[in-house]
């Protein structure tokens, strides 16, 4: 009998599944969060059935994807009935919610260096778009494409919310008088092209061929220039946005479900019933994507048996417990499993 060789995925099921990736920092999905919430809205609405709760926004290792994201955005949009929030929180986001990126672009020397940072590692659009950059006579000029394919309101909303969030941080950065000599946009000519103008300070442009944000290159010295420091941010920020083996949307549910107690995992059903799904979905998409249960609580076991293991302070007994097994004896036998030696052996070569 002939084997027919596994079919290669499509473009359009790879995009889908790049765009399920948790990738992102949840910055601008926390950000929309707060100004749901300061407009008296539902802000626990804007993630039912995403896999995740407000209380996971604030938390350092959570990640997002692009479809959670975009989500959040039409959501968002629909409850607060504003076509332009992109460009409205954009214009008055918080600077030290960038982080790192924000301490990269106050550390460069002269503006092109900062907008170059600003357009390679912002986190709050950068994963979800194409941002292109190019210096021409004098002028930097950065181009947004976006990543995925998607509704119109979602990249207009990123588009804007990019643009304006850049101009923010040149405004603080470099001078308060400093921002873009003109922007186009795609997106329609607007009832009242006023509060563009506001956030920009420069003519707008609309229904253009690209996305498009124009800054004239001055010759001055940004006050709190540190080479060694934006270095190292820089250096930092390029590891982090490798991404390398970033999990599923369902994947990332799943695991932060079970990380809440080993000694007693959640049901299959109670992680359904917590991201909107019935168990049988659940069950079909965790096949349709090679992954199993069992297997990523075993991974989880492993994860925290070998980390407490290796740091040496607790009793086998202990370890065993923490980490979701009867007994030590089981445990010892998923270590020889898991690393094809003993608990001794780990631990004093682990």
């Amino acid at each position: 009998m002939t084997t027919l060789p596994p079919s290669s995925p499509t473009p359009a099921t790879a995009q889908l599944s790049r765009a399920q990736h948790v990738v992102a920092e949840p910055v601008l999905v926390r950000h929309i969060a707060q100004e749901v919430s300061r407009r008296n809205g539902n802000a626990a609405a804007l993630c039912r059935g995403l896999g995740f709760g407000l209380p996971d926004l604030e938390r350092i290792d959570f990640r997002v994807s692009f479809a959670q994201t975009s989500r959040v955005i039409l959501r968002a949009e629909r409850m607060l009935g504003q076509d332009d929030l992109g460009l409205r929180l954009g214009a008055n986001f918080s600077l030290v919610s960038w982080g790192l990126c924000f301490v990269g672009v106050m550390a460069c020397a002269r503006p092109q260096q900062a907008l170059e940072f600003a357009f390679d590692f912002q986190p709050s659009t950068g994963r979800f778009l194409r941002l292109h950059k190019q210096t021409v006579q004098g002028q930097f000029i950065a181009t947004a494409e976006p990543e995925f394919d998607t509704e119109d309101g979602v990249t207009q909303f990123l588009v804007h919310h990019t643009f304006a969030a850049v101009t923010r941080l040149c405004r603080f950065v470099i001078a308060p008088w400093y921002g873009p000599k003109r922007v186009e946009l795609r997106s329609a000519t607007p009832a009242d092209a006023r509060v563009h103008e506001a956030a920009f300070g420069c003519p707008v442009r609309f229904g253009c061929r690209m996305n498009r944000v124009v800054f004239d290159l001055i010759d001055h010295p940004i006050a709190t220039a540190d080479p060694s420091v934006a270095a190292m941010c820089r250096h930092a920020l390029e590891l982090q946005r490798s991404g390398v083996g970033a999990p599923s949307e369902l994947e990332a549910a799943i695991v932060r479900a079970l990380r809440v107690d080993l000694r007693s995992p959640p049901t299959m059903a109670a992680i359904a019933a917590s991201i909107n799904l019935s168990e049988r979905t659940l069950r079909r998409r965790l096949l349709e994507s090679g992954l199993s249960y069992a297997a990523l609580l075993d991974q989880e076991r492993m994860r925290r048996a070998l980390d407490l293991l290796h740091g040496g302070e607790l009793t086998l007994g202990l370890v065993a417990e923490a980490s979701g097994f009867a007994d030590a004896r089981s445990l010892r036998r998923a270590i020889k499993r898991w690393t094809g030696h003993t608990p001794t052996h780990f631990r004093s070569h682990g």
